[in-house]
């Protein structure tokens, strides 16, 4: 079964999955997106990446789990290879490597319940046609239940700007509540660096 939530962010509901899927590439970065936040805030999964081979193109089509105790579950789908020229490659997924992790996933968590971007769709991974990505779920996800959170993912920079732009608008009229936000906004980036260690953004 497959549900589709439109323009709500995944990274709120991990914890009501019994596994999270997270599509991926090739070069080790997850460096935007759900990718990013993924890996500033569950750094195992960005640890166990790390273990595979830098820019291996044998890892395209296969999937990593990445588990951690009292943590989600998340897995690695390793659906693009990289892209050097967005401005003439404009659609980089891999529709093959994308079929063969929804066959894997599908095997492996059948009966499970399971939820997902819309794989390969993004900016960040892929940048496919998500009508035939949406026609891939449909014919291969057919033993899990699956929900697919099909929104537009924000860079680093987007999301970065977007809060900024929050708290000077609260500037505006509350400086107490501003600094208060600002302040949240700063243990909240601290916490995130004492937990992977080396990005607070």
């Amino acid at each position: 079964m497959i549900k589709i939530i439109k323009d709500v962010d995944l990274f709120e509901h991990f914890s009501e999955y019994e596994a999270v899927l997270i599509g991926t590439g090739t070069y080790c970065t997850m460096s935007q997106g759900i990718q990013l936040k993924v890996m500033l805030n569950y750094p195992y999964v960005f640890n166990k990446n790390l273990e595979t081979k830098y820019g291996d193109k044998e890892k395209l089509g296969t999937i990593l789990e990445c588990k951690e105790d009292k943590e989600p579950t998340f897995c690695l789908c390793f659906i693009y290879e990289g892209n050097f020229r967005p401005d003439i490659i404009k659609d980089y997924l891999s529709y093959e490597s994308l079929e063969k992790c929804l066959k894997l996933v599908n095997i492996l968590y059948k009966g499970k319940k399971i939820a997902t971007t819309l794989l390969g769709s993004s900016r960040f991974d892929g940048n496919g046609d998500g009508d035939k990505i949406m026609e891939m779920f449909n014919n291969i996800l057919t033993d899990v239940d699956i929900t697919v959170y099909d929104y537009f993912q924000k860079s680093r920079a987007e999301e970065m700007k977007e809060v900024r732009d929050n708290e000077l608008a609260v500037k505006k009229v509350d400086r107490k509540a501003y600094y208060e936000m600002v302040s949240e906004r700063k243990r909240k980036a601290d916490e995130r660096f004492n937990k992977n260690g080396h990005r607070r953004y």
